[in-house]
């Protein structure tokens, strides 16, 4: 017959089993409290709480790479993945053929044309548009330094067109207001200057001071931002920004960035600056530069390899005269029918 536990015994095994339950206990809510917290975060980061296992057997990845991957695209994958079987969907339309080409010539910006990303100032000209009189030529206006001072020098524009060009000076010195030097000697600040005419037209052209002057990326910046000033101040006029013109094979010699390669490679630039500003584009190369690209030698004048003589100026104007955007105040100057 076994022995009675002692009373100090029955207390102790009271004990170990009372422990134990507590002990039990503490886990079981350390457990439950880390299934909650769990389950929290999967919910607040937008996870499944439960894992439903593939068909396979194997649990299902798929979710789980999905998760753990998230990122600002995974919207996306979302879409993606919620879109039929490849074999079920349709064939897309054909697309509409892409509309044909069309040429500057009216004067505001074509609509919905996409963003120019043409590499050749050629493609982005003004094409040949008939013959305006020379009485055209009575309200245009000529804005840059000291090549287009020569339009107040010459026939047929001496004595008939607004000259607001200035000796050897660059966007960045009209933006300023700096004083300037007119064709006939006299100095004036030159945006003051040109900001009070009443142009018809107005044809720029700046590049050969600031090419040497500057970086070719702070003379297209300065030259964008005249650009906006003149655009801002004759809103319904029509604006020609022109090609910086061709020097001669020795002058690029003498002044690398008057080279004519960097030129044209410039001018590219400023095509597509004005196409993108809905301004007109005039490529004068196509007047004054012979067929290996440099200023024509019956062309030049006695000073150096950039300006010209008057004959230059008059190819230069008759270039002017048949490459203009049509509207209603230019055609009352056109001399034949093929203005249009």
């Amino acid at each position: 017959m076994a022995k009675p536990k002692s009373f100090k015994a029955q207390h102790q095994c009271r004990r170990n089993k009372t422990l134990a339950v507590q002990a039990l206990l503490g886990i079981t809510i350390l457990a439950l409290l880390f299934g909650i917290s769990h389950v929290s975060i999967r919910i607040l980061h937008g996870q499944p709480v439960f894992e439903i296992a593939a068909s396979s057997g194997q649990p299902s990845s798929q979710s789980t790479s999905q998760t753990e991957t998230s990122s600002p695209g995974s919207a996306a994958q979302e879409d993606a993945s919620a879109q039929p079987p490849q074999e079920a969907q349709q064939d897309p339309a054909p697309a509409d053929p892409a509309p044909p080409q069309q040429g500057w010539n009216t004067a505001q910006r074509l609509s919905g044309e996409p963003e120019v990303t043409g590499d050749d100032s050629r493609m982005l000209a003004v094409p040949e548009n008939g013959r305006l009189s020379e009485e055209y030529l009575r309200t245009v206006m000529f804005v840059g330094d000291s090549l287009s001072q020569g339009f107040a020098l010459y026939p047929p524009t001496r004595g008939v067109s607004t000259v607001c060009a200035y000796k050897s000076t660059s966007p960045n010195q009209v933006i300023q207001n700096f004083v300037g030097q007119r064709p006939d000697g006299s100095r004036i600040e030159m945006w003051d200057d040109i900001k009070t005419q009443a142009p018809s037209n107005i044809y720029v052209l700046y590049g050969t001071n600031a090419l040497v002057a500057q970086s070719d990326e702070a003379f297209l910046k300065y030259y964008s931002d005249l650009l906006d000033m003149l655009r801002q101040r004759y809103a319904d006029v029509p604006i020609y920004v022109q090609s910086i013109t061709p020097t001669t094979a020795e002058q690029g010699v003498k002044q690398p960035p008057l080279e004519n390669s960097h030129i044209r490679s410039v001018n590219n630039a400023i095509a597509k600056m004005a196409a993108d500003k809905g301004v007109f584009y005039l490529d004068a190369q196509e007047a004054l530069a012979d067929e290996q690209g440099n200023l024509r030698g019956d062309y030049v004048g006695t000073y150096d390899g950039i300006h010209m003589n008057p004959t230059g100026y008059a190819a230069w104007t008759d270039y002017i005269l048949t490459h203009t955007v049509y509207n209603e105040y230019n055609r009352q100057f056109a001399v034949d029918d093929s203005y249009s």
